[in-house]
């Protein structure tokens, strides 16, 4: 297997973890036309109670200010600010550097390293660029059970 196809099943299992265990909803669509990977629901909220997301995993990032620093190919930039009938974010999981880190198991606990964050570029201006749009994902944003439910405040209210 590729390390890219290793990373992002390693992503998946991230975000299926915190979104079910939060008692959240996930579908992902049977093609993805619109650069969405798959969309969060939430059941208890009255109205809106939807965000679409892209996931991405990387190994290559840094930190500045408080932000992690990512690039991002401009063809799903562009797709993530555009608004549609619900929100739109990135879910950026990090990961260490070297492979053998990834993953900790023992009898007691699974441990998946590092961390995965959200963030939204919605409203944003198109990019000119031609390949990668540099974003600045904050690392509050964190992607866990408290991280989901303000990301559906922050975003639908």
């Amino acid at each position: 297997m590729s390390p890219n196809f290793i990373q992002e099943q390693l992503s998946w299992a991230y975000v299926k973890a915190v979104i079910f265990r939060g008692g959240f909803d996930l579908s992902l669509p049977v093609v993805d036309r619109r650069g969405i990977d798959g969309t969060i629901t939430d059941s208890r909220r009255s109205g809106m109670n939807r965000v679409d997301f892209q996931l991405k995993s990387t190994t290559e990032y840094a930190v500045r200010d408080g932000r992690i620093v990512y690039d991002l190919r401009v063809q799903n930039y562009n797709h993530l600010i555009r608004s549609n009938d619900a929100p739109r974010v990135l879910i950026l999981f990090v990961m260490p550097e070297n492979p053998d880190q990834y993953l900790a198991q023992s009898l007691d606990e699974l441990c998946l390293r590092k961390c995965a964050f959200w963030h939204s570029v919605m409203g944003d201006e198109p990019s000119s660029n031609n390949s990668e749009k540099r974003v600045f994902v904050p690392s509050s944003n964190v992607f866990n059970l408290e991280g989901v439910q303000g990301m559906f405040q922050k975003l639908l209210g």
